[in-house]
């Protein structure tokens, strides 16, 4: 039984943990804030004091034994990693001669990749040398995104980056055999292999590359030769399928993460430019013989004894279950409509039909299916309803459809994911799965709020402007978020902070698109578009037409900075990776937008206004820092 005594001596640990995380998130803020208003010189000043303050809490140990181990070493982290970012872009800015120099010598595309990432990557390593797993999942992910951004920024040409992009996905998965299933190697190994196997075949997540604007986009689209993209893609599809097995078999959910977004992201350069010489077929063969190979496994004893093995192999000790094959035939299904169907050329209403068909007996086989295969199952279903809004496509039976068969379509098409969302849930009540809905549901609840508030006579290129971009793009996630808060007050704490972790990794991807779209330059646009997938609620491209001098923006970004305050003292209960990587992530982009937006609408004056907040929460979060006191040791 717990004492009077220790409940007390437990109340000012809580009130410092959420203190030092709020403390946190506003000096995160503060050092955006700072950095975007400074010179460039006193910018390495500013990011050296953020990432000095973030090594001191990971350091001090009257600060873990005060906040919390876990809460300290999130927010050391967070604003390391937030430091290590914003260097690499001064870097290059320091590095580019004076424009005023006609004489000089151009910065080399590789030069730029290499300062972008370097500082990142460093302490990435550290962190993942001191065993962090967030920490190695970023340098799954920064591997192959910068080996990729430096050959297209060195104009390689797309054979030579699809073949060093195998190559990687082999060497992975060398590591990935070679490590034990609970070694960080191994989740490195999923992660990078995972994204590089898909890059191979211009598909795939890179966030990082794409927020470099170093032209990913523009080198997508120079096409293989026919018979080289299809051995192109039926490995790298093949190899991305395996590391998801993989994943699936060691219960990496980190890189199971990573493997299905990548699998599931259709790819660009063929939705550019259409396939040719049979591709198309190809593309579509991959999902169907694995859905073939599982159904074997299942019916013939020969062949579940030998997928028994190769998972053994795969994961020593383990082995595989018919329940476990019929997951991996569902998730080749749902991967045929997300991957192959939007290349092949049909009609909108036959790619509706065949995916809802697809999703509804994969929803069926998801329910019926116990445990973790139906989980995987399940979240897949509802990740690519989200992906191919099949309701929609059955609406849009030719190019003129109007106004009114849309807007019945974003109806009845949230009313279809609702449904497959309360179902899906209802059966698998993991974290995962509740993620997948929040993800389905906040891009239809975007979709309507589109259509609900276009005026009379719209079309295509005709601006919308006003509250409704901002609308769009921000109610659904804020409103996510609000009832993953709730969810968390009321004792659910991992699946609220999984609808947090979503609202906010949206969150600041919309934000990045804005400022891309909105406030940036034309050619990052093209980079963007890869975006798409991470960024549900930017319905028809709502994140363009916010106007650069719209108060909504601004109210939109303080509601969202709002939300992320109050994420991260979740993380005071239970401490989250996902919460905190989303915390850092939305909190860094919303702040950008909310600075440009003020500086637009108010000028110097307000510019001064937010600048002088920030120097006074800067020195306010370094002075509650250093005020943290060890706690009393209890007399024994």
């Amino acid at each position: 039984m717990v004492g009077k005594g220790n409940t007390a001596a437990r109340v000012p640990g809580t009130l410092v943990s959420r203190l030092l995380v709020t403390t946190g998130v506003l000096l995160g803020v503060a050092c955006v804030a700072v950095f975007a208003a400074v010179p460039p010189v006193p910018r390495y000043l500013v990011l050296a004091v953020a990432i000095a303050i973030g090594f001191g809490v990971l350091r001090s140990g009257r600060i873990a034994a005060t906040a919390g181990a876990e809460v300290a070493r999130g927010v050391g982290t967070s604003l390391v990693l937030l430091g290590a970012y914003l260097l690499g872009p001064v870097l290059v800015s320091s590095a580019k001669p004076d424009q005023s120099d006609t004489g000089a010598t151009p910065l080399s595309p590789m030069v730029v990749v290499v300062l972008t990432f370097l500082p990142v990557l460093a302490f990435l390593l550290n962190f993942a040398a001191q065993g962090m797993r967030a920490a190695v999942v970023g340098v799954g992910i920064v591997v192959p995104t910068a080996i990729v951004t430096a050959m297209v920024a060195a104009e390689a040409s797309r054979l030579a980056v699809a073949l060093t992009m195998l190559v990687l996905a082999l060497l992975a998965v060398g590591v990935v055999v070679r490590s034990g299933p609970d070694s960080p190697w191994s989740t490195v190994g999923i992660t990078a292999g995972a994204l590089a196997a898909t890059a191979a075949v211009g598909t795939g997540l890179m966030p990082l590359g794409l927020i470099t604007g170093s032209g990913l986009g523009r080198g997508a689209n120079r096409h293989l030769p026919p018979g080289v993209l299809i051995v192109t893609l039926v490995a790298g599809l093949g190899l991305a399928a395996l590391f998801g097995v993989i994943a699936m078999l060691r219960r990496d959910a980190a890189g199971g993460l990573v493997v299905g977004c990548a699998v599931a992201v259709p790819p660009l350069a063929l939705l550019i430019r259409p396939p040719r010489g049979g591709v198309e077929v190809v593309l579509a063969l991959v999902p169907a013989a694995v859905v073939v190979l599982a159904v074997l496994g299942i019916l013939l004893r020969p062949a579940l004894a030998a997928a028994s093995w190769l998972a053994g192999w795969l994961r020593p000790g383990g082995g595989t279950t018919p329940g476990a094959l019929a997951a991996v035939a569902g998730t080749a299904a749902v991967s045929f409509t997300t991957q192959a169907l939007p290349v092949l050329g049909w009609s909108y209403w036959v790619q509706g039909s065949v995916t809802l068909v697809v999703c509804a007996g994969a929803t069926v086989l998801a329910i019926r299916l116990p445990g973790v295969p139906g989980a995987v199952l399940a979240g897949v279903v509802l990740v690519g309803l989200a992906l191919t809004k099949p309701v929609s496509q059955l609406f849009l039976l030719n190019e003129r459809s109007g106004l009114s068969p849309l807007s019945l379509a974003a109806a009845v098409g949230l009313v279809v994911a609702a449904g497959a969302a309360w179902a899906l849930v209802r059966a698998h009540r993991r974290p995962g799965v509740v993620a997948a809905a929040t993800y389905l549901l906040v891009g239809q609840v975007a979709f309507v709020l589109w259509w609900a508030h276009m005026p009379a006579g719209f079309g295509p290129g005709v601006p919308i402007t006003g509250a409704t971009p901002v609308l769009v793009l921000l109610a659904p996630v804020v409103l996510a978020g609000v009832v993953g808060l709730v969810l968390v007050q009321r004792g659910a704490l991992a699946h609220g902070q999984a609808v947090l972790a979503v609202a906010l990794g949206v969150i600041g991807f919309s934000m990045l698109a804005t400022l891309g779209g909105a406030f940036g330059r034309v050619e990052s646009r093209d980079a963007l578009r890869g975006l798409a997938p991470l960024t549900p609620t930017d319905t028809w491209g709502a994140s363009r037409m916010i106007d650069e001098e719209s108060p909504w923006a601004l109210w939109g970004a303080v509601a969202a900075l709002l939300l992320v305050v109050a994420a991260a003292l979740t993380t005071v209960r239970r401490p989250s990776a996902a919460v905190t990587a989303g915390v850092v992530l939305a909190g860094l982009f919303t702040a950008e937008v909310a600075l440009v937006t003020a500086s637009r609408i108010g000028g110097t004056a307000l510019a001064d206004l937010v600048m002088g907040f920030a120097i006074a929460g800067t020195a306010l979060g370094s002075a509650t820092v250093v005020a943290i006191r060890s706690p009393r040791r209890q007399q024994p």
